[in-house]
């Protein structure tokens, strides 16, 4: 597994966390949303449980597209609540879930393509 995506998978944790503590009240006032808080803090955590495991189990690659996988598919239910108006639809909200999402697709392709010669990688 290299570098390059152990760190886009420890930067897309930091800004799910970061997004939850938002919708919790911790950043910033205004905008508070519990059930976005919920979700993007379980996407957090199974990012950090994920970036974890490709040190530990054979089958780094297979866990990072999972986990990236599981994220992509719940921010996109995050992007259609919004764009639905059921979901916190402020510019900032609009621009984290476009972040997100973007972090999340370099990810996986950086993931997918991987680097057939990167020490400690394991084909999924």
């Amino acid at each position: 597994m290299s570098r390059a995506m152990r760190t886009l998978m420890a930067a897309q944790t930091l800004l799910f966390a970061a997004a939850s503590l938002l919708h919790r009240g911790v950043l910033a006032d205004g905008y508070e949303h519990p059930a976005a808080a919920t979700a993007e803090g379980i996407i957090a955590l199974v990012l950090a449980v994920g970036l974890v495991l490709t040190w530990v189990v054979d089958r780094a690659r297979l866990v990072a597209l999972a986990t990236q996988g599981f994220a992509l598919v719940g921010t996109a239910i995050g992007v259609f609540l919004v764009l639905s108006g059921v979901g916190p639809s402020t510019p900032l909200d609009i621009g984290l879930h476009l972040l997100m999402v973007a972090l999340l697709v370099v990810g996986l392709a950086v993931t997918w393509v991987g680097n057939a010669n990167a020490p400690g990688r394991a084909e999924a």
